[in-house]
């Protein structure tokens, strides 16, 4: 008998076949040698995400890069990726990547942190085990880091969209993002809700490029690093797995009351060749 993880690999090479053709969810079923019941089941399970969401983001991303690879026109690529309209499709494209078609195309650089990536066995693999590294203690000074805080709907998307947007703000105050080491700062705010910011180290609090921009210090403490693959959308398993098993397997508590992400200099999001790190403080 086939595993699943092999029966959902059928199915992802035949969709990947049929990006620009509707698919149903009997075909799929049937590739995969399961009711329609049990293989929605089974891809959900095994992907953490729904067909439809894998299909919907697959061809928003296939558009993506269509836009700045190619000159093909906006209508074009509508209805080459199942949408009934230009407007319907700048709308979609606009919701998942945070810029409309035209500003992505002119400004003509890929957002790999939104790039939804064929689902590969080592993707999957990841996710199933998404601490694969071992995790170290190690004590760190002092600093500063200043950025733009988002605190309305938090979750891994929306933080995605939120760095493509410090990265612009970097860039006009001609700061290389790209050799320049960053920071993924969450807490909760004074409504205890969530809060995120993205940030790079800064010498002082108190000069901060504008009034949109908030400054944290971060003390000198104890911290748990923990390496992690570089799939941005497999952070909110990873996080998950660190307070469920990684942090009680290594006798530690959380302490303060934040998180870090560390971005090294030169990170390129979804690139398999770098790491990044989440730091914890710990008691």
């Amino acid at each position: 008998m086939e595993s699943y993880d092999t029966s959902i690999f059928k199915v992802i090479q035949y969709l990947e076949s049929r990006m620009n053709q509707e698919v149903t969810l009997e075909e799929l079923s049937s590739k995969a040698a399961f009711s329609k019941y049990h293989f929605t089941r089974i891809f959900k399970a095994l992907t953490k995400e729904t067909v439809y969401e894998y299909v919907r983001k697959r061809r928003l991303t296939l558009a993506a890069k269509e836009l700045i690879e190619s000159d093909t026109p906006l209508i074009q690529l509508a209805f080459k990726f199942g949408y009934a309209s230009q407007e319907a499709f700048s709308r979609a494209f606009k919701s998942y990547m945070g810029t409309s078609p035209l500003s992505y195309r002119k400004k003509g650089a890929h957002y790999n942190n939104l790039y939804k990536e064929v689902l590969s066995e080592e993707i999957l693999q990841t996710r199933k085990r998404p601490i694969r590294y071992a995790t170290s203690i190690i004590e760190m000074s002092g600093f500063c880091i200043g950025g733009i805080p988002l605190a309305m709907n938090v979750n891994n998307h929306t933080i995605s969209k939120h760095w493509n947007k410090f990265y612009d703000e970097l860039i006009k105050y001609s700061i290389d993002p790209n050799t320049t080491k960053c920071f993924g700062y969450e807490s909760l705010d004074e409504d205890n809700k969530p809060l995120y910011i993205a940030a790079i180290e800064v010498d002082s609090l108190e000069d901060l490029p504008n009034s949109c921009w908030v400054g944290k210090y971060i003390p000198p403490h104890k911290y748990a690093a923990v390496p992690l693959d570089n799939v941005i959308e497999n952070i909110p398993f990873a996080i998950e797995e660190i307070y469920k098993n990684e942090l009680p397997a290594l006798n530690v508590k959380p302490a303060l009351n934040f998180s870090l992400e560390f971005y090294p200099e030169h990170f390129k999001a979804n690139e398999p060749t770098y790491l990044l790190q989440y730091l914890i403080p710990i008691k």
